[in-house]
Formats: C-alpha cells, structure tokens, sequence
C-alpha cells in the first residue's frame, strides 16, 4: 500500500503467449520501493512540506519515496504495485486510477476532500504528473486487454484495493468485530462508527492511527513490529545455530515447530482446544513462510 514502482508508458510489458494463456512480463519498470525503504531519513523528511492529512509521513511512503531526487527522469508513470497490474491488465497507457485507500498510504493525500495535495507539492517541486487520478473503492478501471490465464478479454477491473483493508474486510463478519492481522508486522484494528472523522492534524506521538476503510468508513489501527519479519529472524538465528552444531533443518519445518510449540501453550477457548486448533492449521501445511 504505501510502496511505489515506476515504469513507462506504453511499454510498462511485454504480453506474450503461454501454456495457460496469456501472461505478460515487466519490461521497462523499476524495482518495487517498500514501505521498508530506510533512505529518506529524518533529517531528509525534515525538508519536506507538511502535509494537509491526517497521519505522518515517514520513509517509504509513496510521495516521500519520489521526493527523493535523482532517479525519476527514465520513467513517466507511478503507482503501488497494486495499480501497475491492473494498468497491465487493462492495456493503459498511464496509471490506471488508485482509491483513497492507496492513496492515503502515500501520504499528501486528504481523505475528506479526497484529493491530493496539489498546492502544497507543487510548491516544493514535486512532479505531480506522476499522481493517480483517485476514485472511491469499488470503481472500476478498465477492461482485459486481452485472455489471461483463463480470464476472458474484456473483462471488468476494479480499481485496486488496499491490501489490508482487504484482509480485515474478508473475515471482519460483524461490524463489532476486532481482526488481528500478522503479516510483515502485525495490526489490531476495529471500525469505527459510521459517523466518525479522523482528526486534521496527524499526532505522531499517537500508538493508533485511522485509516480509510470501505463506504467513507474508517478503521482504527494499532501496529506492532511482532509480525512475519521478527518470525523470520528468530527462525534465521535458530537455523544459524543448528548449522554450527551440524544438525540440518529445513526453514518450513522450523515454522512448523514454532507453530506447534503456540498452540500447545493455549488454553482451551470453549470447543475450540488446541488439538483442533493444531488439526485446522494443518489443513494449510506445508508450512513455507511466516
């Protein structure tokens, strides 16, 4: 969501056939920038404007990522990743439209007026040309451009979505609920009442932020840094530790210990014990990343 790759227009890639069909391949794109990105440091996000949202920027957000100077001028297009597959997909010549649900990722973007702020980076020397129209989630962007993998040409594309709202909107079955969602870190959200405004002013202090859910809705966030990178590495330092005693082991059967060693502190929680716990998990073996 926050992230952002460039590339070309018209020749963002190459479609050719394949034994499912179509498929295309990336060609004149950049490398994919994460959230992850650690280049624009404090002093760097210092000199840039403030923004008119309501949540901080930070390093490897979208509009700080192309703030940074000296790599832009091969490219004419930008979006997440999420966007350059559907431009693909839909044969666009630019970047097909991003939702506020992206766009607030990048930061520069109000989510009130659903607009970016145009004034304000325009005034720092921003190249606003590489800013997605935005469109309410939901919209579609366009059409196939042709088959691909069994999808027919002509086939309607919606206008991409954040991926974490996604993954709180597919098991989020009442509005009541709470979702835990562990992935590269690790949120604890909820939704707010449909009548809620986030504040103007961003608290950087703050351990929760709110962001941009379906309907102008909003959900509350708390993030960790407890997800799958801090899995990874614990796993990484066991396995280095098994190699200098010269006892082999696979990464995916380390995560399966550590899985089994969670579920056998639990408690029991109604009819849910932990031996049906463990046999549910299970049914998504092997186990191949955290």
């Amino acid at each position: 969501m926050h992230g952002v790759v460039f590339w070309k227009a018209q020749t963002g890639c190459d479609w050719s056939g394949g034994d499912s069909g179509q498929l295309f391949r990336p060609r004149d794109t950049s490398q994919l920038i994460t959230r992850q990105d650690v280049r624009c440091n404090s002093h760097f996000l210092s000199t840039l404007p403030n923004p008119d949202l309501h949540l901080s920027i930070a390093t490897g957000f979208g509009c700080v990522t192309i703030s940074w100077p000296g790599f832009l001028s091969d490219f004419t297009v930008a979006g997440t990743n999420h966007e350059y597959v559907v431009s693909m997909l839909s044969g666009s010549e630019s970047c097909a439209m991003m939702t506020g649900q992206n766009a607030a990722s990048w930061g520069y973007f109000n989510i009130a007026t659903n607009q970016w702020n145009i004034d304000i980076l325009k005034d720092a020397g921003f190249p606003v040309h590489l800013l997605p129209e935005c469109v309410p989630s939901g919209c579609m962007a366009g059409q196939t451009c042709c088959e691909w993998h069994g999808v027919h040409a002509n086939t309607p594309v919606g206008a991409a979505l954040g991926d974490f709202q996604c993954s709180v909107y597919s098991c989020m079955t009442d509005w009541t609920d709470a979702v835990l969602n562990i992935s590269t870190s690790a949120q604890l959200t909820y939704a707010m009442p449909l009548d809620f405004t986030p504040p103007n002013i961003p608290d950087p202090t703050s351990s929760i932020s709110y962001l941009l859910y379906f309907d102008g809705s909003y959900l509350v966030v708390a993030a960790s840094l407890n997800g799958g990178n801090v899995v990874a590495t614990l796993v990484g330092m066991l396995s280095g530790w098994m190699n200098e005693l010269e006892v082999e082991v696979r990464d995916s059967n380390m995560y399966e210990k550590l899985i089994r060693c969670a579920l056998g502190v639990l408690p029991s929680w109604g009819k849910y014990t932990t031996r049906s716990a463990w046999a549910r998990c299970k049914k998504y073996t092997p186990l191949t990343s955290p």
